[in-house]
């Protein structure tokens, strides 16, 4: 009968082998060094309510979710392990000792568009440390992250550390709509990647009010009552308005009915009016977040640069001296100070981060590859329910980034994995339990022994072992049992030596 070949599904990946004991190896070297700076393992599940995401994790991610409805419960694959792991500790590790340390790996799922090196399933990597404030827990991190990447043997790479404070408090500064705030809070990536009129059309869908080239005089109903009475009111100082609108009120015979009191809906009302055309101020946060997005490079100059910015605009330095005594931090972990620029354009476009932020790039000429990325979240504990506010800070690596760069790396151990490393043969069917026996004490010995399971002549197996790279081969002869010895052929040379158990470990692992 003839059936159809089901494909794999668009954006993910079937992990072969080779490719698995690489990503094997890459997570016991990550999560040996996560360790041995007192972190722990934890799981989270694959499937989360999505309210979960909703509430923090911004635009980029919801509109990637992998997200439906299943019995009337609103569910979706998990996007990222942030949140997460802060609702399994407020489910679970709430009531221990801060600060506490854990680590993570698995698959996350974003709907993206099919194209070269994005996928719909990758694997993250990474660490939180939960109930730590301060340059030294930034520190840890940052340098925990340079570490793992070192001991990995990618150390041609270059770390951008960043501010998401300074943009909060510029748009503190302009008290702008909360969700226009948000907004653009999420949209300095795009800044960097597709440009300002890019981000300029995204603020147009939202806010129609604001115009691309809202510096032209646009086309207006100017004679309708509400836009002069709007008009008025925003021109007037706040007592005057307020006034003004009781008075109106009153003269009307309108009276004001509510759980509220009458002071608190006019005062919400004026500051709806007050901020209704919010185009001016809009324009000044693009103008700012263009200059603001173009401060990259060797950090002291950056510094000044900085400096010099938030002094035109009159906004304090609050996000400089967090990056300052962050800097000074990382010298007690001894990084090289080449390999770490500032970078005052990164946001991450996650809403959650409050405070530093950082990526890792491979710093190779003409390749751009982000290696890993983190930063500090210290109101997410409390907006996922938490008692109390909670700092915390982490990050983590794509495992898909990492596999490419070694890749490119033949002469690492770990391309050059051997699976198995011996094949035992027999000389006859009747050879095969003494095959098995001998297989079983190399096993216990610690060798990987794969055994002839179809029956294949000697010469037939020999030719297997040079397909599969088995660099081995014991040939067993049960009528001609040499005491505890075997007879261990190395296929590479074709030497072949009598040898017993545990001198064939120390030849096959090359130990004198």
């Amino acid at each position: 009968m003839q059936t159809t070949k089901v494909e794999r599904v668009r954006g993910v990946n079937d992990i072969l082998p080779s490719t698995y004991q690489i990503d094997r190896q890459i997570k016991s070297t990550l999560s040996s060094n996560f360790e041995s700076y007192g972190y722990r393992p934890i799981d989270v599940p694959l499937i989360e309510y999505t309210e979960l995401y909703l509430k923090k994790s911004g635009e980029e991610i919801i509109s990637r979710l992998y997200d439906f409805v299943y019995r009337n419960r609103r569910l979706c694959l998990r996007p990222e392990f942030t949140a997460s792991v802060v609702r399994a500790y407020l489910d679970n590790l709430q009531e221990l000792p801060l600060p506490m340390r854990l680590y993570y790996t698995g698959p996350v799922f974003r709907y993206e568009q099919p194209q070269k090196e994005r996928y719909r399933q990758f694997t993250q990597m990474g660490i939180e440390l939960i109930g730590a404030t301060g340059a030294i827990a930034d520190g840890e991190v940052i340098s925990m992250a340079c570490q793992g990447l070192d001991r990995l043997g990618l150390t041609e790479y270059q770390t951008f550390i960043g501010h998401v404070g300074v943009l909060n408090n510029f748009l503190d500064h302009l008290q702008l709509d909360t969700r226009l705030r948000s907004f653009l809070l999420t949209q300095m990536e795009t800044f960097r990647t597709e440009g300002k009129e890019v981000v300029e059309n995204r603020l147009s869908e939202i806010y129609p009010a604001f115009k691309k080239d809202s510096s032209v005089e646009q086309e207006v109903d100017t004679n309708t009552t509400t836009k002069k009475i709007t008009d008025i009111l925003q021109s007037l100082e706040e007592s005057e308005a307020r006034r003004a609108i009781f008075e109106f009120l009153e003269s009307m015979n309108i009276g004001l009915t509510s759980t509220r009191a009458p002071e608190e809906i006019v005062d919400r009302l004026l500051v709806k009016i007050k901020h209704q055309d919010q185009t001016q101020e809009l324009n000044q946060a693009l103008e700012f977040m263009t200059e603001l997005s173009q401060l990259k490079g060797e950090p002291l100059a950056i510094f000044k640069e900085t400096e010099k910015l938030l002094s035109a605009y009159s906004i304090d330095g609050y996000g400089l001296t967090q990056l300052q005594d962050i800097l000074k931090s990382l010298e007690a972990f001894n990084i090289d100070k080449n390999r770490i620029s500032l970078d005052l354009g990164i946001s991450r476009g996650l809403q959650y981060y409050t405070g530093m932020v950082f990526e890792i790039y491979n710093s190779k000429l003409g390749v751009e590859r982000k290696l890993c990325g983190g930063g500090r979240y210290d109101d997410l504990v409390v907006s996922l329910g938490g008692k109390q506010d909670t700092p915390a800070t982490g990050f983590s690596y794509v495992m898909e980034e990492l596999r490419k760069e070694l890749a490119e790396k033949p002469d690492l151990s770990l391309n050059n994995y051997q699976f198995v490393e011996i094949l035992i043969v027999g000389i006859s069917s009747e050879s095969y339990g003494y095959s098995v026996e001998i297989a079983q004490k190399l096993r216990q010995l610690g060798l990987r022994v794969e055994t002839d399971v179809i029956g294949r002549d000697v010469e037939s197996n020999i030719e297997y072992a040079n397909q599969q790279k088995i660099p081995f081969v014991i040939i067993i002869n049960s009528a001609e049992k040499q005491g505890s010895k075997v007879l261990l052929q190395n296929l590479d040379s074709g030497e072949q030596k009598n040898l017993e158990l545990h001198e064939v470990v120390n030849q096959v692992r090359n130990i004198e």
